[in-house]
């Protein structure tokens, strides 16, 4: 059968196949690096970062009992708590964004929230909103992609709905 006459599906599939077969090989050769590692700790490798913590454990010791093989560990971990439950409600308000010609307007949804409830950063290209009522916590970060004119966001609060003002470099 020459390459004519074969079905081009056919061809993205094979094409498909190695992509994922290469995936395969690469998780591969990253969980081999990790008998090498501490049983918690960051490895980097080809600019990914993975945090992790593992143990190994045989079905005897799922059952309470030690493998003969494990020395007792010299060093015994801390206990580990619980994270405290939030009364609070996490919320990310609808947002509505507009792209003036002088600056960037952005509408964000606050049902129940007074003006003093709100905090707006603008870190870099990121803009941060939290804000809170008595049962739930808003909070949201929007990517702005503009070059922004220095200086604070305005805020405007008006029946719930917060407009946040800001300004594009001239």
């Amino acid at each position: 059968m020459s390459k004519k006459d074969q079905d081009p599906k056919d061809e993205v599939g094979v094409e498909g196949f190695a992509k994922i077969a290469r995936g395969l090989a690469g998780l591969f050769d990253v969980l081999g690096d990790f008998e090498r590692l501490p049983r918690r700790g960051r490895h980097e490798k080809d600019g990914r970062v993975m945090e992790y913590s593992f143990s190994t454990r045989t079905l005897g010791e799922a059952a309470g009992k030690r493998a003969e093989h494990e020395e007792p560990s010299a060093r015994a971990e801390p206990p580990r708590r619980a994270a405290k439950r939030s009364a609070l409600e996490l919320v990310e308000p609808a947002t509505d964004v507009f792209d003036e010609q002088d600056e960037i307007v952005l509408l964000f949804e606050l049902p129940g929230v007074e003006r003093e409830a709100i905090r707006c950063l603008l870190d870099g290209d990121i803009l941060l909103l939290e804000a809170k009522t008595d049962d739930r916590l808003y909070r949201k970060e929007t990517l702005i992609e503009e070059k922004l004119a220095a200086g604070p966001p305005r805020l405007n609060l008006r029946n719930g709905v917060l407009e946040v003002r800001l300004s594009k470099e001239k």
